[in-house]
């Protein structure tokens, strides 16, 4: 058995459970992956969110804040959410 951590899908999975507000510790142990791969995947957010479409009648736009290895590095992620499609359209 590999190392699930270097699956490709891993990576997003990662994401969209940090955005919908899951705790590191427990990303680790659903995803039976280390915790230092969750926090490494959360500080490299230099990817790009491109919507699928052009227009949306209604987003939703939240956000939430976690601590990346120490307090004083607090990292704050904002989003926006169509519910309908549960699609997230924007990330920062």
């Amino acid at each position: 058995m590999t190392y699930r951590g270097c699956l490709s899908w891993i990576v997003g999975m990662v994401k969209i459970m940090l955005v919908r507000g899951i705790g590191i510790r427990d990303i680790s142990a659903v995803l039976q992956i280390s915790i230092t791969k969750v926090l490494k995947i959360l500080k490299s957010g230099k990817y790009q969110i491109r919507p699928k479409q052009t227009y949306y009648d209604c987003l939703e736009i939240d956000e939430l804040w976690r601590y990346v290895g120490k307090k004083k590095n607090k990292v704050w992620l904002i989003y926006a959410y169509h519910r309908e499609s549960g699609e997230i359209v924007a990330m920062k």
